[in-house]
């Protein structure tokens, strides 16, 4: 009873960053071709965001100078409404008395009002310089992130081609050697690394099944000699 022997085993893969481009020049020939388009949605995406938040800034900031002058004119109108009770009432000393505080509560209010309209303008570009900042971050990420994804869809497919290419430098180098495992998982041209991989273990088995008879003609079996060369004149004028 023959024990069969055991498959290798397919190796575990642990990718490395640096073996992501295994064709660099294909590998960011394509990633260009993916940005370019991202940037330019990017560019025009921006456009639009900056010209909105600008819009909606310049409105806020209205809203704040509107404000502003609210609490101006609501302090002259304070002031001649003192002024004109203060015309009646120069004999009244209580009078006087209850208009020097409301004139300092008027001023206080003013102030307070004044003080939080420049507190709110202070917010108010700190609060644009934030979201125009954010804004262009997210649009610098979403083409660098872009970037990577195209390099990393292109890793799936330049990994085989790699493989395929190396197989075929062999062979024409009169190194006739099937690959021991295959594809890593996630990568693309399965089916045509597939296809060679079974040429060159057909080669292999040919070359084998030729050396074979070859020692057999050695070994003064003219017959397999005659037999091998029709096979070979047959694979020759064979058409697909």
């Amino acid at each position: 009873m023959t024990t069969q022997a055991a498959a290798p085993a397919q190796p575990q893969y642990q990718r490395k960053l640096k073996n992501f481009l295994l064709d660099a020049r294909f590998q960011l020939k394509f990633a260009v071709y993916f940005i370019v388009p991202t940037l330019i949605i990017s560019a025009v995406l921006g456009f639009f965001i900056a010209r909105t938040t600008g819009s909606l800034f310049s409105q806020m900031n209205e809203a704040v100078e509107a404000r502003s002058k609210s609490a101006e004119t609501s302090k002259e109108l304070g002031t001649c409404t003192l002024n004109n009770e203060l015309t009646k009432g120069l004999d009244d000393p209580a009078l006087m008395t209850s208009l020097e505080a409301r004139s300092k509560e008027i001023d206080a209010k003013y102030e307070f009002e004044k003080q939080a309209v420049v507190q709110q303008q202070k917010d108010l570009v700190a609060q644009q310089q934030t979201t125009i900042a954010v804004l262009f971050s997210l649009l610098a990420l979403f083409v660098l992130v872009s970037g990577l994804v195209a390099i990393l869809l292109t890793h799936r497919i330049v990994g085989p081609l790699f493989r395929i290419k190396r197989m075929g430098r062999e062979v024409t180098s009169g190194i006739i050697r099937p690959p021991e495992y295959g594809l890593r998982p996630g990568d693309e041209l399965k089916d045509v690394f597939d296809v060679f991989a079974t040429m060159v273990k057909s080669l292999r088995e040919r070359t084998e099944s030729d050396l074979k008879t070859v020692e057999a003609a050695m070994a003064g079996d003219k017959d397999a000699l005659a037999k091998h060369h029709a096979e070979l004149a047959a694979r020759l004028e064979k058409k697909g």
